[in-house]
């Protein structure tokens, strides 16, 4: 039935969660951009997207969560409910044709309408990033696995980040799910090193979240050699139900 005092068109029927890459062509591109394209290529596409209530109504589409800029991703999550029922045929031709530029579907599948909203429901996420050592002191590959099993050995990890111009500590421990190093190259960047990092990170109400970049500093700090990340890749978004 219709939500009461909505017109009919505009009630919520049904509720798709869409996984979804970022390619290099978005690489860039802040949240509040991407999330104006993806209502475009909504609408363009002729996806009848519900509306929220209000004086000031706004398309139904709910991210799990922000790409940090220039962050690649491989399986994102967005959900999307919609005012008239789609079959899983139609609504993956509407996307595969409509979908901004540097954006890919990878799945979509019916959830249940009054079931939480994805971002409430975001435990963690787990990131590929690759990363080169700093000169004068390289980082070799036995010095970063000890650095890795220092940091997950650790009680605590204090550090600073910056929010709203001001400096906020914080215990970015909790937050480390956890850390590999499939692959590390000694030689690599000039002698100075380089390879992969695989980190899984925490999302929680209580403590905040974790960020993949300062898990990467702190290990630079622990080695005794910078790390700079080149490249990362968010490969995929936990929920607390296990599902992605």
């Amino acid at each position: 039935m219709p939500d009461a005092g909505r017109p009919p068109d505009l009630a919520p029927r049904q509720r798709w969660r869409i996984l979804f890459r970022r390619d290099e062509d978005a690489r860039f591109l802040a949240h509040l951009d991407a999330m104006k394209l993806w209502e475009r290529a909504l609408r363009r596409a002729g996806i009848p997207v519900a509306q929220t209530e209000g004086m000031s109504p706004r398309p139904r589409i709910v991210f799990a969560a922000p790409l940090p800029l220039g962050m690649l991703a491989e399986r994102e999550i967005v959900d999307v409910v919609l005012s008239r029922r789609l079959t899983v045929a139609d609504l993956r031709d509407r996307l595969s044709l409509a979908l901004p530029d540097g954006f890919g579907l990878v799945d979509l599948y019916d959830v249940w309408l009054h079931a939480p909203s994805v971002a409430s429901q975001l435990a963690g996420a787990a990131y590929r990033m690759e990363v080169t050592g700093t000169a004068p002191a390289p980082v070799r590959a036995d010095a970063l696995r000890a650095g890795v099993a220092t940091l997950l050995a650790s009680d605590r990890l204090d550090r600073t980040r910056q929010k709203e111009k001001r400096s906020v500590r914080y215990d970015l421990r909790p937050l480390i799910m956890g850390i590999d190093v499939p692959a590390w190259d000694d030689a690599g960047a000039d002698g100075a090193g380089s390879g992969t990092l695989r980190i899984d990170v925490r999302h929680s109400q209580e403590e905040g979240t974790g960020r993949p970049d300062e898990v990467v500093a702190a290990l630079g700090e622990t080695v005794g050699g910078g790390l700079v990340v080149t490249r990362g890749t968010r490969e995929r978004l936990m929920l607390v139900d296990g599902a992605d």
